[in-house]
């Protein structure tokens, strides 16, 4: 009976992560940033217009 060689029997795919899954997730955090600054530079000039009108 042969031993057990986890090189053979495990690849780096088993732990069902794929090159396309990471990339996707290193663009879906990118994306997540982007969106979230985005969104502040929104609600900031919001703030700042309504500061100049009460002025």
């Amino acid at each position: 009976m042969e031993g057990f060689d986890p090189a053979i029997n495990y690849g780096p795919n088993d732990a069902g992560i794929s090159a396309i899954t990471i990339i996707l997730g290193i663009i879906g955090l990118v994306a997540i940033s982007w969106l979230f600054g985005k969104i502040y530079e929104q609600v900031a000039n919001i703030f700042e217009n309504k500061n100049k009108n009460d002025s």
